[in-house]
């Protein structure tokens, strides 16, 4: 192999569409910024998508149950040695992604004789403004990108493919972002852009500006069909761990089902 660049290059890329076709399935993530907070929103699977990382950091993912807790505790390790050997405002989302999980990614990609990671996801910082708000989109390759403060406010959107990101970041930019205020109107976003990211592939894509939910997709908005978990700016002041799960009426939805 070593031989033979070009068959390491050939079995990297089967690795490439073997990922990705198997990531195929996957319901998107969406993470939200505004003034109470962060909110992380996705559609409720066996496992959890939706993880607490440090007193200020969540992580959003799609992908295979084991490989995300394999980058969950990778995570979690990294941010609490930082804030051991430096402090609590040391550990940072940027620091997490450059030095401890991008790393571990590219490594475990390039290993072709090793089971690769199914794996893509978004890790959030929670700062004192939504303005200052940090997000990190991470690839299974080990590739990572940052997320605009400005576009943490219109939402950040991971989903099966690649490019859903930056088809949302183009559609979303055509519009004025929601206010954001509450809870409840960044629930609303979130529940909104997760519907407009769930359309087929093989149809015609509805723009962001003219989409609207369907009858059936509102009436599913339940809180026992989505995952969310949201890092409070208010809990983050009062010294408390900002991530909370909040209750169904704060975010403005019915209950579950009976």
């Amino acid at each position: 192999m070593i031989e033979e660049p070009y068959r390491w290059l050939e079995a990297v890329q089967n690795r490439r569409e073997y990922i990705e076709d198997q990531l195929r399935g996957a319901a998107p993530v969406i993470a939200v910024s505004g003034e109470p907070g962060i909110l992380l929103l996705a559609g409720k699977a066996s496992t959890p998508k939706i993880f607490e990382i440090y007193d200020h950091l969540a992580l959003g993912a799609v992908g295979h149950p084991a490989d995300l807790e394999k980058i969950r505790q990778t995570a979690i390790e990294a941010a609490h040695v930082e804030g051991f050997s430096r402090s609590r405002a040391d550990v940072s989302a940027r620091r997490i992604v450059s030095y401890g999980l991008a790393g571990a990614l590219k490594s475990a990609f390039e290993q072709i004789f090793a089971a690769p990671l199914l794996f893509r996801g978004i890790l959030v910082e929670l700062r004192e403004s939504p303005s200052a708000d940090e997000g990190w989109i991470l690839e299974y390759d080990g590739g990572y990108a940052g997320v605009e403060p400005e576009q943490m406010v219109r939402g950040a959107l991971i989903g099966a493919r690649k490019d859903l990101a930056a088809l949302w970041r183009e559609e979303s930019q055509k519009v004025p972002p929601p206010s954001g205020k509450i809870w409840k109107e960044l629930a609303q976003h979130a529940l909104r852009a997760l519907a407009w990211a769930s359309q087929e592939e093989g149809e015609k894509r509805v723009p962001w500006a003219e989409f609207l939910p369907s009858k059936e997709w509102n009436e599913s908005a339940r809180s026992d069909r989505f995952e969310v978990g949201v890092l409070s700016r208010e809990a983050s002041a009062g010294g408390g761990p900002a991530f909370l799960v909040p209750e169904a009426e704060q975010l403005g939805w019915s209950g579950e089902k009976e």
